[in-house]
């Protein structure tokens, strides 16, 4: 059974390496979704801010992301600070296609109804995939955007 519940400074090690081989896997698709390798100081900080949350099946983390609230200069242009942020979303390979993105996809969506905020998510606009499966899961596409040397996809769901 898929649960979610948000990381521990125990679970740090595991993110850490998780992401790590989810970002390995990506790149060796030619997705340059994230730099490799992951830091444990900046995931901690995360765990410490209580922005991070894993998804486990049967104890096991198979996945994670992370949640917090957007400031307005995240870069995206957005006109007002009643946001969250929805990032750092990552499934191991071998359990992708087995709808836990959308399930962390819904868990996030409650969460930002909850609070009445508009989730907002990115991702590298070179990731055509992800871009089809943000839209998918009801997400708007709201343009693209420089980020550092590259240009990323940005999305909201009212």
């Amino acid at each position: 059974m898929c649960e979610i519940r948000l990381a521990e400074k125990d679970d740090i090690g595991i993110i850490v390496e998780l992401l790590n081989k989810v970002t390995l896997n990506l790149h060796q698709k030619s997705i340059n979704q994230w730099k490799y390798p992951w830091h444990f100081e900046e995931i901690n900080i995360e765990i410490k801010n209580r922005n991070v949350y894993v998804i486990t099946i049967d104890k096991l983390i198979v996945g994670t992301f992370s949640l917090k609230d957007m400031d307005i200069n995240e870069g995206f242009h957005i006109s007002n600070s009643n946001n969250l942020y929805f990032y750092r979303i990552a499934v191991l390979p071998e359990y992708q296609g087995k709808n836990i993105g959308i399930k962390a996809i819904n868990y996030a969506l409650e969460i930002s109804r909850n609070l009445k905020r508009t989730l907002y998510l990115d991702c590298w606009a070179g990731n055509i995939k992800l871009k089809n499966f943000y839209s998918k899961a009801g997400f708007n596409y709201c343009g693209d955007f420089k980020e550092e040397d590259y240009m990323i996809s940005v999305f909201k769901y009212l």
